[in-house]
């Protein structure tokens, strides 16, 4: 594992700062379908709409901070997908990716490329395409970005401030814009394979676009289809797996010791064929034939009273734990196909229309049905399945009745695993016509529809009333050599199946369809959007012409969703989906000038200001306005300064606003009682109270293009986004810990019985939270001949101050900690970074780039007192590409070889406090490489 210190790591951040630098940094860009400003190719004469800005002008610069990543710097990389790329970019971090597995049942997210701009939440961050929305693949308003044609992306462009006035609701985080090459001539193709040194996590690609002009011009034609699949992998497979979980120290209180340990070799106290973790008969355990197989299994290492047992391997391999099962790659499997065509109808009015078609699947690996802890099978004394050593052993310590019952921890393995399947079908459509008048004036209209069919199956998902049914089984008075339900002597009807509750023999098929079954959901989701857009320059100044740009937007939500009836009447462990029904509309009206102050003046080169609003009308929750305001100052050549203060807005969504009450099975720790895990129903359901949330936003930086230096450019950037009457849904182990902290608005959400011991907790989306993101944004590259090619230098680094979540009694920190816990926010490093060299030549391209992670904690509040393990060292991960160039094949093809994890670095050990880490990796898959070193190779070509 590659180790650096904090000084070292800071020193390496200053060093690639003070000598490397290029901001992909562009204070606006050029043409929606031309390059941007800064990127290598030339500006074209098509027309220019910037990510910054809605307006036309070609010589006006926004001074919000945009990141650029272009094709060539994908294409160096050679990754699976462009989400994959673009995921690692400092900026972006917790994106949900086929690699960040949680093995959540309800979400419905598996395989997805989901987008997080600031950790601040996937729906904060604005997907669009060509400068419009794409239609999202969620309810929450998230996009699939892998369901967009990669393979026409010239650009990616990341407007890191708020851009609400600018682009509209949920751009919060900011904007990541994903620009085709529309005029596309040619046919191009990509084809890559890929595998783990360990001989999984494979990766399959294949993408190939035709484009071609007709009608001696007027009119153009693309196309551009793509496959792409993704093997599995489990967190087991790897060396680096040790198990790590959070547990309860048996010696807590003692001098020296720790409330908690972050152990190895942590597993639940359960097997797949019974044991017994307390009472009299502590030890007993069973064969696979359900027989008493000993009385002494090791207790020794238990913490929680019976909960875990940790420290020794050989242990942990008779216990059964999900976590080495559980898996760190989702197979998925994806396809799409887009195409647009255009034409001129006169010099100044051209129509265009674009249709897209993608589906995914994906399918994760669930969980077994584990009984422990609270959970745990009672056995009574008349059980028809007990051994009589076992029944004599019960009799004499005095157990075996309904209050006093003996108590088995299983892993039911016999049941079959869940198994959650996930599949997508997107369809897109859009039309427009855009058009030009008197010198300089442009104007569009747009119409969009879109659809997502959605399709969840949980297979396998155990039921826990009749599981309880069938392992209560008793003698048949008719014939007392034969098993029959207790609950089928009073009611003869009611068709259960009696099982056997010890060991892992096979179940007969009558058993299994009793016990389970499969929870699903189909969800139709549809989004129509219209809008009409308007920009030119309104008259001249001095400095230049003030530009305007003003349009609307009318845009409609709606979604159906169905599910299966035992779901609907909550009789299934886990999924228990619901139905519901919900819409929404959205109207929106902005406007936005840049006016230029000055322009080679005594006093500088130039100063343009940037002013913009929008007011918005939610159907649901009312209207909002949202502004900003900025400038732009050039006081010498070579050194731009830029600011913008802006009001941004994200509306609740149909998830958050019309769920009804889906409901699963989670294991918290409750705080609140000596944190003993516990098994209850969480109820997840929509609000239609809620407001629209509101965040202001502050940018600052300056842009260096120093002209005694050509080739070097370098930009640093401040961020400070305050979101106010933020929506959150919390997890159910951050409410139980919230009321423990003495929050009690959270303590109303947790239900308990007469023995104090939770039941139920309400996980229902509120205004109630402040969340705050604070940091610096450092982009450098310098680009310079060599030999008979060009080597390119380039760093991109991001330190996070705050990211905060702030409570009526409490700040809860997130920056600088990346413990995985599932609140508000998920927690990042302070540091961030990458760093290129890369060397093309018209015989070949070679590629060196390393990415830090810096060190951190676990988590702020856990102190020397709290757990023994709680600091994160450095990670640095080298990644390689080596591309041979042909005209062979074809005029423009390339042989190429990408490794990533070159030196096969280890992720470090991070736990959580979450009782629902009995899947966990050990480490946070969001933020570190669970597969290790992956070799890709790959033939592109283009004529």
């Amino acid at each position: 594992m590659v180790r650096i210190n904090r000084a070292q790591s800071m020193c390496a951040v200053s060093l690639m700062a003070l000598v490397l630098w290029q901001p992909m940094t562009a204070a606006a860009q050029d043409a929606q379908e031309g390059p941007a400003q800064g990127a290598s190719e030339q500006p074209s004469s098509q027309d220019i709409v910037v990510t910054g800005t809605r307006l036309q002008n070609a010589g006006f610069d926004a001074p919000t901070p945009v990141s650029v990543v272009t094709a060539q710097q994908i294409e160096r990389a050679a990754p699976a997908t462009i989400s994959d790329f673009v995921n690692q970019m400092p900026a972006l971090s917790g994106s949900n990716t086929p690699r960040t597995n949680k093995a959540l049942i309800g979400n419905g997210l598996a395989g997805a490329n989901l987008l997080n701009l600031r950790n601040l939440g996937v729906s904060r961050t604005l997907v669009l395409m060509n400068g419009k929305r794409v239609t999202p693949t969620t309810l929450t308003g998230a996009v699939d970005v892998n369901t967009l044609p990669n393979a026409l992306v010239k650009r990616v462009d990341i407007v890191t401030g708020g851009a609400s006035a600018a682009w509209g609701s949920d751009a919060v985080a900011g904007v990541v814009n994903f620009v085709l090459d529309t005029k596309y001539e040619g046919l191009k193709g990509n084809f890559q394979s890929g595998i783990s040194t360990e001989g999984d996590a494979s990766n399959l690609t294949g993408a190939l676009s035709y484009g071609t002009a007709f009608a001696d011009g007027k009119g153009h034609f693309i196309v551009s289809g793509q496959y792409t699949r993704n093997g599995s992998a489990t967190y087991g497979s790897r060396k680096w797996f040790k198990a790590y979980k959070t547990v309860n120290n048996p010696l807590a209180g003692q001098p020296g010791q720790t409330t908690f340990l972050a152990a190895p070799w942590s597993a639940q106290f359960l097997n797949e064929t019974g044991l017994v973790p307390s009472g009299p008969l502590a030890g007993y355990y069973f064969d696979a034939a359900g027989n008493l197989a000993g009385t002494n299994f090791p207790l020794t290492g238990v913490a929680g009273g019976g909960t875990y047992y940790f420290g020794d391997k050989a242990v942990f391999d008779r216990l059964y734990d999900q976590a080495p099962l559980t898996q760190s790659s989702i197979p998925t499997t994806q396809k799409s196909i887009y195409a647009r065509t255009s034409y001129d109808l006169t010099d100044d009015i051209s129509f265009y229309a674009e249709g897209s078609f993608a589906t995914s699947k994906a399918h994760t690996r669930g969980a077994n049905y584990g009984r422990s802890g609270a959970s745990f099978t009672p056995i009574l004394i008349d059980n028809f399945y007990l051994p009589t050593q076992v029944r004599d052993a019960m009799a004499a310590a005095g157990l075996g009745t309904a209050a006093n019952p003996l108590r088995l921890n299983i892993q039911n393995t016999k049941m079959g695993v869940i198994g959650v399947g996930n599949s997508r079908k997107n369809y897109r459509g859009l039309i427009g016509v855009d058009g030009s008048f008197g010198n300089d004036w442009k104007w569009g209209l747009s119409y969009q529809y879109g659809r997502v069919d959605s399709k969840i199956r949980a297979t396998g998902m155990p039921r826990p009333d009749q599981y309880n049914l069938a392992t209560d089984a008793v003698a048949n008075p008719a014939n007392p050599s034969q098993p029959i339900c207790r609950s089928t002597l009073t009611d003869p009807t009611n068709g259960c199946v009696p099982m056997n509750p010890f060991g892992s023999a096979a179940l007969s098929q009558a058993v299994l369809n009793n016990v389970i079954g499969v929870s699903s959901q189909d969800i139709r989701y549809e989004q129509q959007v219209a809008t009409a857009n308007i920009a030119g320059d309104l008259f001249q100044l001095p400095a230049g012409p003030v530009s305007f740009a003003a349009g609307a937007e009318y845009r409609e939500e709606k979604a159906h969703a169905t599910a299966d009836p035992i779901s609907q009447r909550t009789g299934f462990w886990a999924g228990n989906f619901k139905a519901f029904d919900g819409k929404i509309n959205v109207k929106e009206l902005y406007g936005e000038l840049g006016i230029p102050v000055l322009k080679d003046s005594a006093i500088g080169r130039s100063l343009d200001l940037n002013v913009a609003g929008r007011l918005t009308d939610y159907s649901v929750s009312g209207s909002v306005k949202t502004w900003k305001a900025g400038f732009r100052y050039e006081p010498i050549d070579g050194v731009e300064l830029r600011v913008t203060r802006s009001r941004d807005i994200r509306a609740p969504n149909l998830q958050e606003l019309f769920q009804t009450g889906a409901v699963t099975n989670t294991l918290v720790n409750d705080t609140s009682n000596g944190n003993t895990p516990v098994r209850a129903f969480a109820t997840v359901s929509g609000n239609p109270g809620l407001t629209p949330e509101n965040a202001d936003t502050l940018t600052g930086g300056i842009v260096l293009r120093p002209s005694f230096l050509p080739g070097f450019r370098a930009s640093v950037d401040y961020y400070d986004i305050k979101i106010k009457e933020a929506i959150a849904t919390n997890s159910a182990q951050f409410i139980v810990d919230r009321c423990a902290a003495g929050d009690l608005q959270f303590c109303t959400a947790i239900t308990r019985n007469s023995a104090n011991t939770i039941t139920g907790i309400r996980l229902q989306p509120f205004n109630a939270l402040q969340e705050r993101a604070r940091g610096i944004d450092i982009e450098v590259s310098y680009t310079l001949p060599v030999a008979d090619g060009t080597l390119d230098l380039r760093v991109l680094a991001n330190y996070v101050d705050k990211l905060d979540i702030v409570l009526p009694t409490s700040v809860i920190t997130r920056a600088g900690e990346v413990s995985n816990n599932v609140g508000a926010a998920e927690g990042v490093p302070h540091w961030r970074g990458t760093a290129t060299a890369t060397y093309d030549s018209s015989a070949f391209t070679a590629q060196l780039r390393g990415r830090l992670i810096g060190s951190a904690v676990f988590d702020d509040n856990w102190g020397p007192t709290v757990i023994d393990k709680r600091t994160v060292p450095t990670i640095v991960y080298l990644d390689a590409y080596v591309g041979i160039k042909t005209s062979s094949l074809a005029p423009k093809s390339e042989f190429f070889l990408a490794v990533d994890n070159l030196m096969n670095t280890d992720p470090p050990i991070v736990t959580q406090l979450d009782a629902a880490n009995t899947q966990a990796s050990g480490t946070n898959p969001f933020l570190y490489d669970v597969i290790g070193t992956t070799i890709r190779a790959g033939f592109r070509f283009e004529f």
